[in-house]
């Protein structure tokens, strides 16, 4: 029982412990998830074609919602 406690008292204190790593690099930003909405779509392994593919993706949705 007191395992349970501390885990969960040490999960509900380190919200981002599952998020992504502090130097992860978002090509199109803060709070613009079109880089994101390109990965979900191209689920599989993550390469640098891959990447490529999502940011020119991203910049595309970001002029066509005349965010840049």
């Amino acid at each position: 029982m007191l395992m349970k406690i501390i885990l969960l008292a040490a999960l509900s204190s380190s919200p981002n412990i599952f998020a992504c790593s502090s130097d992860y690099v978002d090509p199109d930003g803060k709070d613009i998830f079109f880089y994101e909405e390109c990965l979900h779509m191209n689920r599989g392994k993550f390469t640098d074609e891959l990447h490529q593919k999502c940011k020119e993706y991203s910049n595309k949705q970001m002029i066509k919602n005349n965010m840049i």
